[in-house]
């Protein structure tokens, strides 16, 4: 980690390397901010807003509005079909002064297709009937380009959310009973242990791996999307605002289902189990000042931030392969996410998460610490972007893995651009690249494109 006076006294070339990351990082905002002066036509109704009592009041709420048809509209899709194409680019570059001070780029792009088959998808949960309960849902994800950027730059961990092996992967096969106005959910299939658990919608901010999604729990074997394996998950909604998931997942097959569409997944076959349990609270504290839309100068606004979560996991799995023999491995993690009365912007949320494993014998990184701001409509006449700043420190297994700990100090500014578009530019400080192997830290700059059709 560099100390003040080392920052101080980097070469010209550093120096140099870091005014083209801030100059790269104002370009994308300004481009974006240019392309986005029609994100300020809003909609004219609240269609696409959870409905609450401040909406029903106040009919007039302003939102991103869709500037294309998507593949439901030009396809003519029958209502029992849902059909999502998202496509996800981030090219990004950085340098490490102390080990490659000439840096490196890579773009890596992710192209998400996701059906799903259900009599009930266009109807209220009200007048279901039971076969309108249940649908079948089919996810491929495929991602093309250079995944090895923080191999170049010597970090252990990727600095971007699609940074995985190239190729075409099955993400999702299942079959699943939604709960309507009843109490329980039921999923069954080849599913990924994410977005059921270890997901808070705050992390969905975040570009670097190690921030976004998971709370960057990597024992191996785990089916972290894009991996998936055998499994049940089931959701019991237990009062007003409280939710119990329980999961179970069966290993064995994990890598052969990655290969099985001619993808290297990275890693060994993996035999053994996982069992999971998740409690969601939303009833919190502040949850009644932003149940609504903002209430501004221009009108009401439809909120771009997530709800007031608490979320608190456990799980125990008996994952092995060649790399680490069979071992019990066991884990708990957390996240909250809370309003924040901040003066600044429309709407403020503070977070904070951890996982903690207990055998560090099987877990090469036993504990993740992290937290977060997210600020929505900081700059006058944008009310729709979204800034975002985070950390996250994750500690090393002595036994496992060399060094003492990485952390990484993000910021970005999702744009958007219309309902559709959003244009991200970031910027990262990796702390202590490597665990320490590679001294001093790590730069990198860039930008996300999300396109969702």
């Amino acid at each position: 980690m560099l100390t003040a006076s080392q920052a101080l006294c980097m070469p010209p070339m550093c120096i140099r390397a870091i005014q083209r990351m801030g100059l790269a990082l104002g370009l994308g905002l300004g481009l974006g901010l240019v392309l986005g002066g029609g994100a300020s036509v809003w909609a004219d109704d609240d269609t696409s807003h959870k409905p609450s009592a401040q909406s029903q009041a106040s009919p007039a709420i302003q939102q991103p509005q869709q500037a294309w048809p998507s593949f439901q509209e030009l396809l003519k899709l029958p209502d029992w079909m849902s059909l999502v194409v998202d496509v996800t680019a981030e090219p990004m570059g950085g340098f490490t002064p102390a080990s490659n001070p000439a840096g490196g780029a890579a773009w890596i792009q992710q192209v998400l297709i996701a059906s799903e088959f259900s009599t009930g998808l266009n109807k209220p949960p009200e007048v279901w009937r039971e076969l309108d309960h249940w649908a079948l849902n089919l996810e491929l994800t495929s991602f093309n380009g250079d995944p090895n950027l923080n191999l170049v730059l010597g970090t252990t961990f990727p600095l971007q959310t699609a940074a995985h092996p190239v190729g075409l992967w099955l993400t999702k096969a299942s079959l699943q009973r939604s709960r309507g106005t009843g109490a329980f959910d039921l999923k069954a299939g080849l599913l990924p242990l994410n977005p059921g658990f270890i997901k808070n919608p705050s992390l969905d901010s975040y570009i670097h791996s190690a921030l976004n999604n998971t709370l960057n729990v990597l024992i191996p074997g785990l089916p972290i999307n894009p991996l998936v394996a055998p499994g049940a998950e089931l959701r019991w909604q237990a009062g007003a605002g409280s939710e119990l998931r329980f999961g179970s997942y069966w290993l064995d097959s994990e890598t052969a289902l990655a290969a099985m569409l001619g993808v290297n997944p990275g890693q060994p076959h993996v035999q053994g189990s996982l069992q999971i349990v998740q409690w969601n609270l939303s009833h919190l504290p502040g949850r009644a000042s932003v149940a609504g839309p903002i209430s501004s100068k221009q009108g009401a606004i439809a909120r771009q931030l997530p709800e007031p979560l608490l979320q608190l996991g456990a799980f125990t799995t008996t994952a092995s392969s060649t790399l680490y023999p069979a071992a019990a491995n066991q884990g708990v993690y957390g996240t909250l996410t809370l309003p924040a009365p901040l003066p600044i912007g429309l709407d403020n949320r503070i977070w904070i998460g951890l996982h903690n494993g207990f055998n560090s014998n099987a877990n090469p990184y036993p504990l993740f610490l992290s937290g977060g701001w997210l600020n929505q409509g900081l700059i006058p006449g944008r009310p729709f972007d979204v800034l975002a700043l985070g950390f996250g420190r994750t500690s090393f297994s002595p036994q496992l893995t060399p060094g003492s700990h990485e952390a990484v100090l993000e910021l970005n500014y999702a744009i958007s651009i219309n309902a559709q578009l959003t244009l991200q530019p970031v910027i990262q400080w990796i702390i202590n690249p490597g665990g320490g192997s590679n001294g001093g830290s790590s730069y990198a700059g860039g930008v996300q494109l999300n396109l969702s059709l």
